[in-house]
């Protein structure tokens, strides 16, 4: 679960959504050498649905938010080394700025016209809402609009189905799981820094958070916590 990859301002509230380009380089190269294996969400959705086997190890790395350093710095080393990420868009400011953060600094966001050549390059894209609200703290009415609306205007953007939803400030309940169902979503994520197995509800699918704090060394006590690598 990424945000930006690029230089940390130092004047941001919001340093946890850094990762620098070569703190980043060097987590995508431990995954690699690890033997995890780059997988799309529509793999996952075939091991569900249809019982398609999983590689070893599967990895979808993600983004949220949609920033042009995704683009800028991100993207050139994800493609060089054959990951095929999924961003998670702000369906309501594209081409526009992180207008949702109070405290952090405006940063602009993919345009329409970048997008879909991204998806033309091979990223994968999915809805993050249309304004970047809490759905669990709005109406039920209001979180149903965000998740119907945000899969609609993006559709269009993207000229695909919008097949997985990531619920913004990782902010979701049951309820909120159950509206994402209903809107069509095959799969929607959150945060909670772990991993997901099989039995995993498809609309509640976990993420860790990465940034410029997660070191290589950080990196595997983290995934031999959660007793996904063998360490020694």
């Amino acid at each position: 679960m990424y945000h930006r990859v690029d230089d940390c301002p130092t004047s941001t509230a919001l340093a946890s959504n850094y990762v620098s380009p070569s703190r980043f380089a060097d987590q995508l190269d431990a995954f690699l050498e690890w033997g995890y294996t780059p997988i799309e969400f529509d793999d996952w959705i075939a091991h569900r649905t249809r019982g398609a086997v999983l590689p070893p190890r599967p990895l979808i790395v993600t983004f949220d938010d949609g920033y042009t350093c995704f683009d800028l710095n991100a993207w050139p080393m994800l493609r060089a080394r054959g990951i095929r990420p999924c961003v998670f868009l702000v369906a309501g400011e594209i081409g526009g700025t992180n207008s949702w953060e109070v405290e952090g600094q405006r940063t602009p966001l993919l345009s329409a016209n970048r997008i879909r050549a991204l998806r033309e390059e091979g990223v994968r894209f999915g809805a993050h809402g249309v304004r970047h609200v809490p759905l669990a703290r709005v109406p039920p009415s209001d979180a149903r609009l965000e998740l119907t609306r945000s899969r609609s205007l993006l559709e269009d953007v993207v000229g695909e189905p919008m097949r997985v939803f990531a619920y913004p400030y990782s902010n979701q309940n049951a309820s909120v799981r159950r509206l994402a169902r209903e809107a069509g979503y095959h799969l929607a994520v959150r945060g909670k820094g772990r991993l997901n197995w099989t039995g995993t509800d498809p609309h509640g699918l976990r993420r860790i958070l990465m940034n410029d704090r997660m070191t290589v060394r950080r990196l595997r006590r983290t995934l031999a916590r959660l007793r996904w690598l063998r360490v020694g």
